[in-house]
């Protein structure tokens, strides 16, 4: 499970845009099907995911929170 998360956290690191489109995507879907009941929580979701991508997509050089030394979990 640790090697997956791995690898979606760096899959997320070389598609920030991509993964952005798609967490606003699945945001936006489960808002029409909850009719709205969670949309606080969604927002918040979405916030911290396109926060996150932009931080890491700011810096060209080596992103720490990245590190195979310094994993995520």
């Amino acid at each position: 499970m640790k090697r997956l998360l791995w690898q979606v956290l760096k899959y997320a690191r070389k598609n920030p845009d991509q993964v952005n489109r798609s967490v606003r995507s699945a945001s936006d879907y489960v808002k029409r099907r909850t009719g709205g009941k969670y949309n606080r929580h969604l927002d918040k979701v979405t916030r911290t995911a396109e926060q996150y991508l932009g931080h890491s997509n700011r810096h060209s050089g080596h992103d720490t929170r990245m590190d195979r030394r310094r994993r995520p979990y």
